[in-house]
């Protein structure tokens, strides 16, 4: 009998160990973390630390990290740490690019992040990689539950963490903030190594689209200068993977040297963009072959051709991306989980590819991603799910999914005139203006609904992260603005760009984002008109693509079915292209292969290459 019962008890442990292996994400190296009994992020999980009376500790983790599974290794696979843990806490564990949420909620700076939590979710002790030998006393020291750590200021902040302006401020930006946030990105450029910073170097696609963007309409020489500085160091160091393509997510050194091999789905996405951008405008054919480069990678390795989706990363391995040869070597692992707001900055990468290239197999592989989007992780009730998990749809309510998404499907219709995708972008803003936005405080919450609690104190990473997704969910709204109602969003709008005026000096070079935002509410916009039907709307929409036009919307009408609207729109009912800016439109533009030079001239843009 006894033998039964310890076979039992045997078997019970190692279904409970599988069961931890299929829910969880360990290293893909030998490890025992799945020995620790982790739980999932839960109300369960947080009642039974109340009832029995232990601290919950969170372990943030992602597939792609490093340091991340050397602790899975080492620290989560030492005898007295499991043991210690097990006796004392209720461990929990999170993928922290499956819930984003929670990492904004509780990172503690970096990955992996460490935390023990009351069962309120209160923090009272945080770091972020512990070796064993350090990892048990700081557990011993913080194993009773305590009252955590409250923010006295967090009462009085915004959503972000930011206090916002008194009521009687009224001042709203001008034009000339714009220039501010370009001075202040040119004053954190390196300008001889470029990117921005001093010591570690990230790829800021976001900054280098903003200045893009001033360049094209400003043709101010120190933009082009800081651009190319750093596009052609990051092209050249060792950021870049030069042997398979793609770019690793961040250097730790200023020369772009030492990276951390991780290569992530959402920062390759916005690099690719840049190098597009920058080849329409700079011509240098180099960043036409990085770009080029880059895409190939993200087709190799991260992308389900059949689904027509993008996968989320590329595990860090540093054996094999600093060995030359690597034929004969197996591939870090690839997570091949399709997440929505990296799939929404990939769509509008492909579409950039397709307007440098003309192919349109760019185009279809951005048609067929957004299609995925919105079936699979799109309700109207609900909006833009986070990811795809057996077939189930996870995670509503983050404001970057409904965000990004929004945006790239503002693009497609750009690209395509296919009404349904803007139809898919206006239920979006919808959502965003009536759920997210919190009227009192004045800001888009970065999340709706997600967490189980509220802690006082947020994560260190929050507050940046809920001001840069505000900053697009401004621009979503700007640019629905565009083309529905007038006024709709407008208040929303004031709201938000006054309240997060002074969050570009904290945020710099991640604020460059607000100057875009800005530029969409205090600059005239440039209006495009289609006017045709089928082939020939077509035929104008591939000349257009090849104008990068900053801040722009496009209406398509077709004379048979749209007379009415053309006529009220003070258009005769003939093919045409109008382009209209400052209340001054141009002629009927007819001629497709001279389209890019006329709109040039008449929108009086610098000349290109």
């Amino acid at each position: 009998m006894k033998k039964i019962v310890v076979v039992m008890v045997s078997l019970l442990l190692i279904l409970s160990q599988l069961a931890a292996a299929a829910e969880f994400r360990f290293s893909p190296r030998p490890n025992k973390a799945d020995q620790i009994p982790w739980r999932p992020w839960s109300q369960e999980s947080l009642r039974e630390a109340e009832r029995l009376q232990r601290p919950v500790l969170l372990a943030l983790s992602a597939v792609w990290c490093h340091w991340c599974h050397v602790m899975d290794e080492t620290t989560y696979s030492d005898p007295a740490v499991i043991a210690f843990i097990q006796k004392n806490f209720i461990a929990v564990r999170v993928d922290a690019d499956r819930r984003p949420d929670i990492d904004a909620q509780y990172n503690q700076g970096g990955w992996p992040s460490t935390v023990i939590l009351t069962p309120a979710g209160e923090v009272i002790a945080g770091a972020t990689y512990l070796p064993p030998d350090e990892m048990l006393p700081w557990l011993v020291k913080n194993s009773t539950v305590g009252t955590g750590v409250k923010d006295k200021n967090a009462e009085d902040e915004g959503s972000s963490g930011v206090a916002v302006p008194a009521q009687g401020d009224s001042v709203f930006p001008a034009e000339t903030d714009i220039a501010e946030v370009a001075a202040m990105l040119l004053k954190a450029h390196d300008d001889h190594w470029g990117g921005f910073g001093e010591w570690q170097k990230f790829p800021y696609p976001d900054a280098v689209d903003f200045l893009l963007a001033e360049y094209r309409q400003t043709g101010n020489p120190e933009y082009r200068r800081a651009i190319a500085i750093t596009l052609d160091r990051m092209d050249r160091g060792d950021i870049q993977d030069h042997v398979e393509g793609g770019f690793f997510r961040y250097a730790t050194r200023t020369d772009w040297s030492q990276p951390h091999y991780e290569k992530m789905l959402v920062s390759n996405a916005g690099i690719i963009k840049n190098y597009a951008i920058a080849y329409m405008l700079l011509g240098d054919s180099a960043y036409r072959k990085t770009m080029l480069k880059t895409v190939g990678y993200v087709m190799a390795s991260l992308y389900d051709r059949k689904a027509g989706v993008f996968y989320g990363s590329q595990d860090a391995d540093e054996k094999y991306y600093q060995k030359m040869k690597r034929k004969k070597l197996a591939a870090p692992s690839v997570d091949r989980t399709a997440y929505a707001d990296a799939n929404g900055r990939m769509i509008s990468a492909l579409l950039a590819v397709h307007q440098v290239t003309g192919d349109v197999q760019y185009l279809a592989m951005a048609r067929k991603a957004a299609d995925y989007l919105i079936v699979r992780l799109f309700t109207d009730r609900d909006g833009v799910y986070h990811y795809v998990l057996d077939g189930k749809r996870e995670v509503a309510g983050l404001l970057p999914d409904n965000v990004l998404v929004g945006l790239a499907m503002i693009d497609l219709y750009q690209a395509t005139g296919e009404g349904r995708y803007l139809k898919t972008a206006e239920m979006i803003g919808r959502l965003v203006a009536e759920r997210f936005f919190d009227s009192v405080k004045g800001r888009f919450m970065l999340h709706v609904g997600s967490l189980i609690v509220s802690p006082s104190a947020p994560g260190m990473l929050k507050r940046a992260q809920t001001d840069i997704a505000n900053y697009s969910a401004v621009i979503l709204l700007s640019r629905l603005e565009k083309y529905g109602e007038k006024d709709r969003f407008s208040d929303i709008i004031r709201q938000a760009l006054q309240s997060l005026r002074t969050s570009r000096i904290r945020l710099t070079p991640s604020g460059a984002n607000y100057g875009t935002a800005l530029s969409w509410n205090v600059r005239e916009v440039v209006e495009v008109t289609v006017i045709a039907e089928d082939r020939r709307r077509r035929a104008y929409l591939t000349a257009l693509q090849r104008v990068f036009m900053p801040q722009s919307v496009l209406r398509i009408y077709a004379p048979k079915t749209d007379a009415e609207r053309i006529r009220k729109a003070g258009y005769p009912i003939k093919d045409a292209v109008y382009v209209c800016r400052k209340k001054k439109c141009s002629p009927a533009f007819s001629q497709l292969a001279n389209l890019p030079k006329l709109i040039d001239s008449f929108l009086a843009y610098p000349s290109r290459p």
